[in-house]
């Protein structure tokens, strides 16, 4: 014991109360500043002075308070050493020896914890430096953002009395010779002066959140004859074709802000047009598939221009960059037209790149998922255009990988900030060190399982306590939920949930909807025998492909290796419920909605009903679960191979 004390850096102490003075073990002595070559006997009064002043009282009260009650204290003090140093020490001791009622000793551990009270002091004083130093970028994006859209807003007016003055004089036909040029000259340079503007005065807008989308319905056709026509006059001053191709898959009319998608259409078109001296202007629209948020078109501007080395296209997007500094003296611009366009693709919810071969051209594509506009009333709406949801820090409390890093893509993918927790244990610690707008809570996992852990949260000092913690489980029946409101659970989100059900769980706790628990009971689609297509591509539109591959590689795995046990003892039967429990969610998740419920069936078959209905029942719901599950198995290998075939087929296009 005396060894094992040593290694761990503990010493003993006992403080006798009639005597009034603390036996001290040599390590103990050490610990405070003393000889360590054997123990120590000091006075009560002489160690209370060694304390640091700020931590006696409470140290004295602790100490009191255990004695009273006869309980265990844990408590950490300072202590001044000779040379001036202090010394952080962990006492852990328990009242003994009663007599008549009254302890007469107290006795226990000294530990040195002066490292780790100096690491979180590091650790407290860098979170505080890099809060101050966001809130101070924060302030200051927040200033040029005032700043660039009070200036704009201040520019345009004389720009306006400018533009339309000089307009007045061009067209009066009183001016002669060099007067009229002049006067030419003069309305354009301010056009040019004002285009600059409004993308300045735009791109602030876009950066400060301050653009809000419309959702009206449009006609693809015209939306592209309309800013053909307005590129049309700087197309007829070069020698080239301009031409549109649009897939006859594409909806007539679709839903979304046609005045924002028109802009980003002409930046990509006039950009291709003041590059582009000789050749071919072409804009593609093409129908990419079908989701239950709408339908997925890509927008390609191509061009046969001066292209853009590898090494600069990714930089392409930044505000106020060019390619070189012979652009902006031969072309003009301010490089802000193609960020702004990045801002306000992604603030719609799609995504935008290029792909260019110098002195040969670029092709510029953005691709949106847009809703039909015949399904105003049944569209759902993006999560990207609604101003109301706000990025959030979130807790993802699951003890299962695959249903993990699929719910960690989700929610990074929706802007928000993750931090993950494997068990209850490390749930409770990460909300009673961190800051949190949401909890996502799983209910089974070893250790400590999600209601003790909620039911611990709950007890914390301050705010923590009453984070908003929402159960995310496969555990959905009524009585259940029950039990979530009762351990102190604020909603519920049933496994397996698609994004969707996931973001508008976000939007009643981040986006400042009426909270409250989820409907206990809910229509779902009847799952077909494998895999529901629908829920797959939706996940597959959500996702990048590189995770849903990883994802389809780890159920498929889990699916061959699991249910292989048998079902004559008891142990065998607890790990095929577990093999069922972690299965059911992440096959869910996935579109396996079959394999799911049926995993779900066989975990829910415990040993009581068991002994109510016998064998026979677990026994089919098992065999139900392995053909699902090896149904499900070779369906993953098809889906990552066709996921593979379109890659491979770019890679042979290209050669």
């Amino acid at each position: 014991m005396r060894l094992s004390q040593e290694a761990a850096g503990a010493g003993l102490f006992d403080v006798r109360f009639g005597a009034r003075e603390i036996i001290l073990s040599p390590v103990s002595a050490r610990l405070h500043g003393l000889a360590g070559d054997r123990p120590a006997v000091i006075s009560i009064a002489d160690w209370l002075r060694r304390v640091h002043p700020a931590d006696r009282m409470t140290t004295l009260q602790t100490v009191r308070d255990a004695v009273q009650r006869s309980t265990t204290f844990d408590l950490e003090f300072r202590v001044r050493l000779a040379d001036g140093a202090i010394r952080w020490i962990q006492a852990i001791g328990r009242p003994c020896d009663e007599e008549a009622g009254a302890p007469q000793r107290v006795t226990g551990l000294n530990l040195d914890i002066s490292a780790r009270k100096e690491t979180e002091t590091t650790l407290i004083e860098a979170k505080r430096d890099a809060e101050a130093a966001r809130l101070a970028a924060e302030r200051a994006n927040a200033a040029k953002t005032e700043f660039l859209s009070a200036m704009s807003h201040e520019l345009r007016t004389p720009l306006n009395a400018v533009i339309g003055f000089s307009t007045l004089l061009a067209g009066s036909e009183r001016l002669d010779g060099d007067l009229q040029r002049y006067a030419e000259l003069v309305r354009t340079s301010g056009a040019n002066l004002l285009g600059i503007v409004n993308d300045v005065l735009d791109f602030s807008a876009v950066e400060a959140g301050a653009v809000t989308l419309n959702r009206e319905a449009f006609g693809i056709q015209p939306l592209i004859e309309g800013c053909l026509a307005i590129v049309g006059a700087a197309v007829s001053a070069k020698t080239l074709d301009i031409a549109s191709l649009i897939d006859n898959n594409v909806p007539e009319r679709l839903l979304g802000d046609e005045a924002r998608l028109q802009q980003v259409l002409l930046n990509l078109l006039n950009n291709a047009v003041k590059f582009t001296q000789s050749g071919s202007v072409t804009v593609s629209v093409r129908h990419k598939g079908r989701t239950p948020w709408g339908e997925r078109v890509s927008f390609r501007v191509i061009d046969t221009g001066i292209g853009i080395a590898a090494d600069k296209q990714q930089r392409l997007f930044e505000r106020f960059y060019q390619v070189d500094s012979s652009i902006q003296r031969d072309y003009g611009g301010t490089g802000l037209g193609l960020a702004i366009s990045k801002k306000l693709v992604e603030r719609m919810g799609g995504e935008i790149g290029v792909t260019s071969t110098p002195g040969r051209g670029s092709t510029f594509w953005f691709t949106l998922t847009l809703p039909r506009a015949h399904s105003v009333a049944e569209a759902p709406a993006l999560p990207a255009s609604d101003p109301a949801i706000r990025p959030g820090r979130i807790l993802l409390v699951e003890d299962i990988d695959i249903n993990r890093e699929l719910a960690s893509v989700m929610l990074r993918a929706a802007g928000h900030t993750v931090e993950v927790a494997e068990n209850g244990f490390e749930a409770v610690r990460a909300v009673q060190i961190g800051q949190h707008d949401l909890v996502l809570m799983d209910i089974q996992m070893p250790g400590m399982d999600g209601l003790m852990a909620t039911r611990l949260i709950r007890c914390l000092p301050g705010d923590r306590a009453r984070v908003p913690i929402v159960a995310m489980t496969a555990n959905v029946l009524p009585n259940q939920v029950q039990a979530f409101r009762e351990a102190g659970l604020d909603d519920h989100l049933g496994k397996p949930f698609s994004p969707a059900d996931l973001d508008a769980t976000l939007r009643r706790w981040l986006g400042g909807g009426k909270p409250g628990l989820a409907p206990e009971t809910a229509v779902v689609d009847q799952p077909t025998l494998t895999i529901d297509r629908a829920h797959y591509e939706h996940n597959l539109s959500m996702l990048p492909s590189h995770s849903v591959s990883r994802l389809l590689g780890h159920l498929g795995k889990l699916a061959t290796e699991s249910f292989s046990g048998e079902s004559s003892t008891r142990a065998g039967r607890t790990t095929l419920r577990r093999e069922a429990h972690a299965l059911a969610s992440g096959s869910g998740l996935i579109g396996f909605s079959a394999l799911s419920q049926a995993c779900a069936t066989l975990d829910g078959y415990d040993e009581p009903l068991i002994a109510e209905e016998g064998l026979a029942g677990f026994d089919a719901a098992l065999a139900h679960v392995r053909r699902l599950a090896a149904a499900a198995a070779s369906e993953t290998q098809r889906l990552i191979a066709d996921m593979e075939e379109p890659s491979s087929s770019a890679v042979r296009a290209t050669q």
